[in-house]
Parts: structure tokens; C-alpha cells; sequence
């Protein structure tokens, strides 16, 4: 009995469908960084002044890891007179963002 190779037309026409439809770079940083920013990666940072106000936000985008989101979000609450952050709070978006309404959509919000 001959192979006539069906399998692997099956595989490329499913990776031609995750990389038409899906986001592969997105995909394979949850499978390996799941709590951490990918190589490839940006992270956006948002410090809330006010924990209970989470209206007023400042933001800093495109940072090169998730340490130093955790640096500017640090030098943020420094800057607020709360260096310890026990009135404020801060969150590490990690990924490209995506629009959804009025809300940022990151692949994963850390602290």
C-alpha cells in the first residue's frame, strides 16, 4: 500500500488555517511564556494612582520586558509619594493589544 502523502496535506492545510486565522506568535508565547513577556514581545504598563479610582490610570507602552513594567510602575508610585503602593496599583499588559470597544485586550495582565 502507497502513501500518498493525504496526512501531510491535512498538516499544512491546518497550519495555513492557524496562520490565516489564528496568531501563532501569540499562541506559541502562551505555551512558553504564559506569565512573562515572549523575546519577541512588548509590554504596556498601567499605574493606577488610586486603587479604588481605577479611572485615572497613567499608561507607558511598548516596554521591553515584564521586569521593567514592574521598574516604571515602581518609579510611577515613587513618583505619587507611595512607594510602597498601599493606595495605588499597578498591571503589565504583555503582547500586542487589541481593541475591543473602548478596552486595551492583551494576551495575558500581570503584576
Amino acid at each position: 500500500m502507497e502513501n500518498s502523502g493525504g496526512g501531510l496535506v491535512l498538516v499544512i492545510i491546518g497550519l495555513g488555517g492557524w496562520f490565516a486565522f489564528g496568531d501563532p506568535p501569540s499562541t506559541v508565547a502562551g505555551w512558553w511564556w504564559p506569565e512573562t513577556s515572549a523575546p519577541w514581545e512588548t509590554v504596556d504598563a498601567f499605574f493606577y494612582p488610586d486603587r479604588n479610582n481605577l479611572y485615572l490610570v497613567q499608561e507607558q507602552d511598548g516596554l521591553k520586558s515584564l521586569q521593567a513594567c514592574r521598574e516604571w510602575a515602581s518609579a510611577a508610585a515613587y513618583a505619587n509619594n507611595d512607594p510602597t503602593m498601599s493606595r495605588s496599583d499597578y498591571e503589565c499588559g504583555l503582547g500586542k493589544s487589541e481593541p475591543y470597544g473602548t478596552m486595551k485586550v492583551y494576551r495575558n495582565t500581570v503584576r
